[in-house]
């Protein structure tokens, strides 16, 4: 297909937006961010910024003129509304629509019914069924666990207080991405628009696992002692649906389903032993980075 050059960015200023507005900016791309109120001196002077009504396939597709490539990078409650976006891109002939899909589990088959990744299932069919009808092409990045959340929050070691709470005994598989390179995944998707025509392409820096972790910070600090516990992600999962069933909307009970899944290793395909890394240019950590990460975080 003809070369993509100009791409728009929708929900720039969200946790993985920057990420990839700086991966599409170092790469060459001339690059458009769409937001709902400009803010003066938010992005470079070199980014065109569009304000628009993401409610609106009019204002939307008159933001999108000229454009190649649109990225989203909305988050939460904003997942269904990409059928707007996609509509729209549709309307402007914009070439690639890659939506906002980014983990390790989203695209398995089992989740299709679950709270989260229902919203994520629905906006992939509709736009592969406008993909069916040549009216767009599209691409998803699976990119495992972000590298970044990770390591910053306790949700695979608590470092500061010294404790873990092993999923599954702690051998569960996951591939993980930081940030920065998942913007460069972007933009090497974009570089290579015919290769990543119509499908999912996935992204793995690390394979990790809680106990190699928990072996690697133990070789480097003998003098930790760890308090280690487990859990079993059925068990929270089943925690999680049950307080979906009972009205139960909140945040935990979402991120109990989010946890238990994507910790849940080769349950639900977590990590990836097959990449697109070398098409994206992404380069795997090295057993010595990886060390260097550990060491980090434990002072």
């Amino acid at each position: 297909m003809s070369e993509i050059k100009s791409v728009a960015i929708a929900g720039a200023s969200g946790n993985v937006g920057p990420h990839v507005l700086k991966g599409l900016a170092e790469a060459k791309f001339q690059v458009t961010v769409l937001t709902r109120s400009k803010k003066p001196g938010a992005y470079d002077s070199s980014i065109r910024v569009i304000e628009v009504d993401y409610t609106s396939v009019e204002s939307l597709t008159a933001a999108l003129q000229g454009i190649d490539a649109l990225v989203s990078t909305v988050g939460g409650t904003a997942i269904e509304s990409q059928t707007t976006i996609i509509d729209a891109a549709i309307a402007a002939g914009v070439k690639r629509f890659i939506p906002s899909e980014y983990g390790n589990c989203t695209t398995n088959p089992k989740l299709e019914s679950f709270p989260v990744y229902s919203s994520m299932a629905k906006i992939r069919q509709h736009v592969q069924e406008k993909a069916k009808a040549g009216k767009i092409t599209w691409t998803v990045l699976a990119c495992g666990g972000f590298l970044d959340f990770l390591f910053a929050r306790p949700i695979l070691f608590d470092f500061g207080n010294h404790k873990v709470t092993l999923y599954d005994e702690g051998d569960n598989r996951m591939s993980s991405t930081s940030l920065p390179n998942i913007g460069k995944a972007i933009a090497g998707i974009l570089k290579n628009a015919a290769a990543t025509k119509n499908r999912i392409v996935r992204t793995s820096e690390i394979i990790l696992t809680q106990n190699k972790i928990l072996k690697i910070a133990q070789g480097l600090r003998p003098d930790i002692k760890w308090e280690i516990n487990t859990v079993q992600t059925s068990s929270i999962l089943k925690e999680g649906l049950e307080g979906i069933s009972a009205g139960d909307f909140s945040t935990p009970t979402f991120m109990k389903i989010i946890i238990s899944t994507a910790l849940a290793g080769d349950v639900y395909g977590c990590a990836y032993d097959e990449t697109d890394n070398e098409l994206l240019g992404i380069k795997e950590l090295t057993e010595k980075d990886f060390e260097k990460l550990i060491a980090e975080r434990l002072g």
